[in-house]
């Protein structure tokens, strides 16, 4: 194997796929990447066993061949390269890495110890776009219980002809969604989802999607990755979500975050309890902690009923109203005691709502 290759190109690769690699895993091989140089082109391969992850980059090939080396030790001396090529060149069992002045000879191992990877097969798509942004919008509401394996991914699905992205850990539920038809149901680990984020960072083109036992199949121009879905029904979250409310609050977004992170500042840690009283078109937030003090606060909301007084974990409604894209929000609550859903005033330009369970104070 020898070639030259774009330092750049190379480096960006290298960090997506060190996101598939696995240090602490009993098999070494897996702290590895699978460099195969083929017609023209250098395919790097990574994989922890739950991601498989490939990815295509041109190169100026002399000599084709396939070689396994650490994942760590070849993205840093790339990193470190002050050249704007490097050479890669497998040579008495080494891997040669050079660029400039500097030149790296690092271990290998048999390339054919290196897992063997799915086959990928896909039958729908979606902007990257649309799945980078429903990521990012309902990663914070998973699971981290690892005794709720079911709830320790991203749920997708077609529900009325719109495709639901959903996370949820048992307190709260975040639910993204775009109109289009999505024939599958997928159930994706969370760390496959860092994987995914990375590949898609700097990608404006489509995702070819598809399905089969065990894996889910996600493919762009040039790399693919295969996910080792997670097993086990998904709750049924729809039936969670309340319909029908006693109390609609249209309140500012920027507004009733500011306040709960000013209130934070007292709590002793990030998960704190505030209760909020909602009376003619105020709410009143207060805080209490035993050993630092008390504090207060109030804002304008767009609300004319009866005072309601509900408590909450501050952080899931801050991390809640960090993942809406519009200024103004819905509060609606059926009562102290029931599912509270915080829902976008316009749907068509942020189709997303949290569910958050109340505190009792």
């Amino acid at each position: 194997m020898k070639l030259k290759i774009d330092r750049e190109e190379f480096l960006s690769a290298l960090q997506k796929a060190k996101n598939a690699t696995e240090k602490k895993s009993a098999l070494p091989i897996l702290n590895n990447f699978l460099l195969e140089v083929e017609g023209g082109r250098l395919q790097l391969r990574a994989t922890d066993l739950e991601n498989f992850l490939s990815l295509d980059l041109p190169a100026q090939v002399e000599e084709e061949g396939k070689v396994a080396t650490n994942a760590d030790k070849l993205t840093n001396i790339v990193k470190s390269l002050p050249s704007a090529t490097v050479s890669l060149e497998w040579k008495e069992d080494k891997l040669v890495v050079s660029g400039g002045r500097s030149t790296f000879k690092l271990s290998t191992i048999d390339p054919e110890d290196f897992p063997e990877f799915p086959q990928p097969s896909t039958s729908a798509h979606f902007p990257a776009l649309d799945l980078l942004k429903a990521i990012d919008k309902v990663e914070y509401a998973i699971s981290k219980d690892d005794a709720r394996y079911a709830l320790q991914g991203l749920y997708v699905h077609e529900v009325d002809g719109k495709t639901h992205f959903v996370g949820s850990d048992g307190h709260r539920l975040a639910l993204f969604w775009k109109r289009g038809n999505f024939p599958m149901e997928l159930l994706v680990p969370r760390k496959s989802l860092r994987v995914i984020q990375g590949l898609l960072k700097d990608y404006f083109g489509q995702v070819h999607c598809g399905k089969d036992e065990s894996f889910a199949h996600l493919t762009g121009e040039d790399w693919r990755l295969a996910i080792r879905l997670l097993e086990g029904e998904y709750p049924d979250y729809m039936s969670v979500i309340p319909t029908s409310f006693n109390y609609d609050i249209l309140v500012q977004r920027d507004s009733l975050l500011e306040s709960l992170k000013r209130l934070s500042a007292i709590a002793e840690s990030s998960a704190f309890p505030v209760k909020i009283t909602f009376s003619e078109n105020m709410a009143i937030l207060e805080i209490s902690d035993p050993e630092y003090g008390e504090g207060r606060d109030e804002l304008d909301v767009d609300y004319n009923g009866e005072a309601l007084e509900v408590g909450f974990n501050g952080r899931y409604l801050i991390e809640a109203l960090d993942s809406f894209d519009v200024d103004t929000i819905w509060m609606k609550v059926v009562d102290p005691d029931s599912p509270v859903v915080l829902e976008s005033n316009d749907e068509e330009k942020d189709p997303y709502l949290c569910v958050v369970m109340p505190m009792r104070l």
